[in-house]
């Protein structure tokens, strides 16, 4: 969007340039003499084309546009049929255009005395015209009426128009031509043509798509395609001359057509046109791409959140496994006596008891067990006083050597009432784990002070 209103700035800016310097040439080369006394002088106007030439010239190279012109407000011949609406002038064009930059392409003389392009060595145009035919240049009299005030004021765009006698489609920017004394000498600007707006704004791939870049009017809430110069299309299937109709949305708007619908943007451009309409830039990108890309998306991003569940998974099933794991084991070698080791189970209390019992297994009493291993007991009996009776109860079960199946059907309750049971009594005892839990109860069994917990 912004380079659009950037692009149509620095013409207008361009085109008001030419008017200023054209202005100042012909009113000084014409002094007083009236623009009139042209008419019929084809040697006069000649030299005034060939001095106007360099300033067409530096305007076609310094703007982002494909050509330059300047009409005289005179006739060679003023007798001829049709000479009201023929008049002289110089329109130079790019020619062979293949990208946005100017650099390599040469100009040709679309209108004009062909001695000026002889002089500067130019190919003259395959539908070149001595004069121009002013009733095919929107709003030329008109412009000659008006031209008061500044020259910025006077400067108005036409809408897309056909060159004549050629296929091409393009912009007109322009700029009257004013003498010293504020009187209409001609007209002058600058020519945007449809193919160099489309090599300007190629369409560009985004995620969701290929991108258009129109730049057209607006009918009430209708998008004029037909009356839009268009960038490259390539794959957007956009049919030339659908109309759009404009559906606001919150984020994006929708453009519905006869063929297809599109979803994109608009924003107003800031261009004097010739009949008082507005022009908007607007970007499109078709929908059925764009939902084939947004769905395509939301399945990769499902895949991804599945991935990341997954592996979080595994990672707590792995750390699970390793903490449960060690006090297992441990429980195993108690319950078959066999050799414990310090930190095999990787609670440190638990370890510690460990190391005592392998130590002093035989005739371990209350008084023979070190005072912290003693805390440990008496603590963890303390927190047991805490249980209710129905905790109480299950916990007898566990000793018992149930599990959590065999204590439902026993305490005639659920499995969910019994884990819930059991959420209690951990949170109640501070274990992590059932198995946890089991090894205290063990520990106690061995130690002959199991009567302490029930």
């Amino acid at each position: 969007m912004t380079d659009i209103s950037n692009q149509f700035g620095k013409i207008t800016a361009q085109g008001i340039a030419l008017s200023e310097q054209s202005s100042e040439l012909i009113s000084d080369y014409l002094l007083t003499d009236p623009v009139t006394a042209l008419d019929n002088d084809p040697e006069r106007i000649e030299q005034l084309e060939s001095l106007v030439y360099g300033y067409l010239t530096t305007a076609l190279q310094s703007a982002p546009c494909s050509g330059a012109y300047l009409v005289f407000d005179a006739t060679i011949n003023s007798q001829a049929p049709g000479a009201r609406s023929s008049r002289a002038g110089l329109y130079i064009r790019l020619t062979n255009l293949s990208s946005k930059s100017t650099a390599n392409q040469s100009i040709v003389l679309y209108r004009g005395i062909p001695n000026v392009a002889r002089e500067h060595q130019l190919e003259l145009h395959n539908r070149w015209k001595l004069e121009f035919d002013t009733s095919k240049l929107s709003d030329y009299d008109e412009m000659l009426s008006r031209t008061t005030g500044r020259l910025a004021e006077n400067a108005v765009w036409t809408e897309r128009v056909c060159l004549t006698d050629t296929w091409e489609n393009m912009m007109l920017l322009m700029v009257p031509i004013v003498g010293n004394d504020n009187s209409a000498l001609g007209v002058c600007g600058l020519e945007l043509s449809e193919l160099y707006f489309m090599l300007s704004y190629p369409s560009e791939e985004s995620n969701f798509g290929s991108m258009v870049t129109l730049l057209a009017p607006m009918n009430g809430d209708t998008l004029v395609v037909s009356k839009a110069m268009q960038g490259k299309l390539e794959e957007t299937y956009l049919n030339t001359e659908d109309v759009l109709q404009v559906e606001e949305g919150k984020y994006f708007n929708r453009y519905v057509g006869k063929y297809q619908t599109f979803l994109g943007t608009h924003t107003k451009v800031n261009l004097r046109m010739a009949d008082g309409s507005q022009l908007y830039a607007v970007t499109l990108v078709p929908q059925d791409a764009y939902m084939r890309a947004h769905t395509l998306q939301r399945v990769f991003w499902v895949i991804g959140c599945a991935i990341i569940l997954a592996i979080l998974l595994l990672l707590s099933i792995h750390l699970s496994r390793s903490f449960t794991q060690p006090i297992s084991q441990s429980l195993e070698w108690i319950r078959s006596e066999g050799v414990l080791c310090r930190e095999c189970s990787g609670v440190s209390e638990i370890d510690e008891l460990f190391d005592f019992m392998q130590t002093k297994l035989q005739n371990m009493s209350t008084s023979q067990l070190p005072s912290n291993i003693e805390e440990l007991f008496c603590s963890f009996a303390q927190r047991a006083a805490t249980l209710t009776p129905t905790e109480h109860n299950i916990l007898k079960y566990y000793a018992d050597g149930k599990g959590i199946s065999e204590v439902a059907e026993q305490a005639f309750i659920s499995i969910n009432t019994v884990r819930r049971h059991n959420a209690n009594i951990y949170q109640k005892l501070g274990v992590g784990s059932r198995e946890e839990l089991l090894l205290y109860i063990e520990l106690f069994r061995r130690c002959d002070r199991l009567d302490e917990l029930m």
